[in-house]
């Protein structure tokens, strides 16, 4: 068993590496980043900030777009994730193939070392703004057909100062709650030792408490409602969802029956929180919805390979205000 391990992890290491050498091949310094990033903004459209208009000429001495209409100017950065951040082009996109290029995913002190840059703070701000950008790609796409949906308890640290007793379980002040969705449809054909359930997409979102309200309100941010039938267990805070969903069909699932009848919700949730464990250790429950953000956009690139480099690079050309 650990001779198989290591062999995997000696393998994706090899893949790494050669991901890296293709990686400095292709960028070898700020010009090549700087016009890669052009050519990116140019095949999204680049949008004026004063009158939105979408035609522009670009000023190769200032390295400047101008508005055709108004003569606004826009800088490379501008209107984009990296706008008023100082640092490098070639650092942003060193991290986003570092974090695009793994699933185990990299702290802000590990890339902060990879990077080789001095000060810890403006990476830990480049990399939460790269998981908004990840957020906000998201947003767009709404989950539809059979879904899964139930609560998890994650360990997030609180800033709030407190003088009351540490509780346990899930009332714990260092519980934070968070509601995963995951589109779940049956197979075909069942086989031994696989899940009876074929997953699609999957959304994750921080939630302050259980209360229905809070749970059909979320629920219904990340769904098409009138396409959408939800599987859950039969609690309580899951009563509204009949009223927004095409239907609805809970069931009371006792003991270890919720990882049957909701198999990816369960697997999400384990995954993620080992995840969370491995990588940061301790996640401030303030930014927790970030790190969420990040694992459901990379779970549901599983299948990109190496395009998904490619795909964080257009998600980066938009701002993520």
């Amino acid at each position: 068993m650990r001779c198989q391990r290591r062999e995997r992890d000696l393998g994706r290491l090899k893949k790494l590496i050669m991901n890296l050498l293709n990686f400095f091949k292709t960028f070898p310094d700020e010009a090549s980043a700087k016009a890669h990033f052009k050519v990116n903004r140019e095949k999204e459209g680049v949008i004026c900030k004063k009158c939105c208009g979408e035609r522009h000429w670009w000023l190769e001495s200032k390295e400047m777009w101008e508005c055709k209409d108004c003569r606004t100017r826009m800088s490379l950065k501008s209107g984009s994730v990296m706008e008023n951040s100082k640092l490098p082009f070639l650092y942003w996109y060193i991290a986003m193939h570092l974090m695009s290029a793994t699933k185990k995913g990299f702290s802000a002190l590990e890339m902060q070392r990879q990077i080789g840059h001095k000060r810890y703070q403006p990476i830990w701000a480049l990399m939460h703004k790269l998981r908004m950008s990840m957020a906000n790609r998201d947003e767009k796409h709404l989950l539809k057909g059979e879904i899964e949906l139930d609560e998890a308890f994650f360990t997030a640290m609180s800033e709030e100062k407190s003088d009351e007793p540490q509780k346990r379980g899930a009332g714990s002040q260092r519980m934070a709650k968070v509601l995963v969705m995951a589109e779940s449809k049956p197979v075909a054909q069942e086989k031994k030792y696989k899940k009876a359930f074929k997953c699609g997409y999957f959304k994750m979102f921080k939630i302050d408490d259980l209360q229905a309200e809070t749970i059909t309100q979320e629920t219904l941010n990340g769904v098409l409602p009138e396409e959408t039938e939800v599987r859950s267990d039969n609690s309580k805070s899951h009563v509204g969802l009949v009223k927004i969903v095409k239907s609805h069909k809970p069931k009371t699932l006792p003991g270890k029956e919720g990882s049957t009848a909701l198999p990816w919700v369960h697997t999400c949730i384990s995954n993620a929180k080992r995840f969370f464990l491995g990588t940061y250790h301790m996640i401030s429950e303030k930014y927790l919805q970030n790190y969420l953000s990040e694992y459901c956009y990379m779970l549901n690139r599983r299948y990109h390979g190496q395009r998904l480099f490619d795909r964080l690079v257009l998600a980066a050309t938009y701002h993520w205000k």
